[in-house]
């Protein structure tokens, strides 16, 4: 389903509004559930209501991309609940994952209806995190995001990508099937690509379309593992090929190690002892989890 059949109705409807909503997610303190639940001061902010859509942003003091906001998901407001004097909370319906994540730096010559945009993005969004834009943004946001694509597992990515939230990366083999293996990728690669500021960790490689979210675990071996971000390293296409076939592994300090297997292809000798030592360039808290790099030089590397 497109996102123009799954909100045909409310684009039909002169009476729907539209914002952007910034969310910290479970790392915030409003409680937000992203495609879940989402909680406003009321005395602060009071435009929106029940059947209006929105864009989830996620700002850049909480984005783990460094300097980056992002946008990244849309949905309906459904039932608004009040939970304190000030304080209502939203119910999520129709949620929507983007295609692909818009980053800050895609949009730097989009230019937005609803507000002039500067030079800069200083001051640029509200504040309070709670903007009301204009209908021509809403959809061209999503048209950015490739949104033209048909996706039969919107629920489902919904569904694994709070899983992830919780910490709960399972997918069982009924899951992981064909049908249905798309939609865990999907969510698994977006995480492991965000978490690594989509750059590849050893050649710096930026170009989307050349990176590839590795499990250091194969999906085959690990159920418990299938969704874990810190079970993948963001590479780009030749040194995950490597790495998938044993070629190239990394030490429990990160340092890639090349295999003695590879000096049978000079070419590909010469293109890739150029990293051999080089450290994943990553945050700490999503660093690869040593486990995983141990079952990875036991299992998959050639040595």
């Amino acid at each position: 389903m497109g996102y123009l059949d799954l909100y045909r109705e409310e684009l039909d409807n002169e009476e729907t509004q539209y914002f952007i909503f910034d969310t910290s997610g479970v790392e915030g303190d409003m409680g937000d559930i992203d495609y879940k639940e989402y909680r406003w001061e009321t005395n602060r902010y009071n435009k929106v209501k029940e059947g209006d859509l929105f864009i989830y942003r996620r700002q850049s003091k909480v984005s783990e991309i460094k300097g980056q906001f992002y946008f990244f998901g849309t949905g309906k407001v459904g039932e608004i609940g009040k939970e304190e004097e000030f304080k209502v909370c939203a119910k999520i319906v129709k949620a929507y994952p983007f295609q692909n994540i818009l980053l800050k730096d895609d949009l730097n010559n989009y230019t937005w209806h609803f507000k002039h945009r500067g030079k800069n993005w200083e001051h640029f969004f509200n504040q309070y995190g709670m903007n009301k834009i204009f209908k021509d943004d809403f959809l061209n946001l999503l048209k950015l995001q490739d949104g033209s694509s048909e996706r039969k597992d919107i629920a489902l990515e919904v569904e694994l990508y709070q899983n992830i939230l919780k910490g709960d990366y399972f997918v069982d083999d009924k899951k992981g099937m064909v049908n249905t293996r798309g939609a865990a990728q999907k969510v698994f690669s977006d995480q492991v690509k965000k978490c690594y500021g989509f750059r590849c960790a050893i050649t710096g490689i930026t170009t989307r379309e050349f990176l590839v979210a590795s499990h250091i675990i194969p999906w085959s071996d690990s159920k418990s593992d299938r969704l874990n971000p810190r079970n993948g390293i963001c590479l780009s296409s030749l040194i995950d090929k490597a790495f998938d076939k044993g070629y190239v592994t990394f030490s429990d300090d990160y340092k890639l190690i090349l295999s003695k297997k590879i000096e049978c292809d000079r070419e590909l000798y010469n293109t890739l002892i150029k990293y051999e030592g080089k450290k994943l360039s990553v945050k700490k808290k999503y660093a690869p989890e040593k486990r995983c790099l141990k079952w990875h030089r036991e299992h998959v590397f050639k040595g």
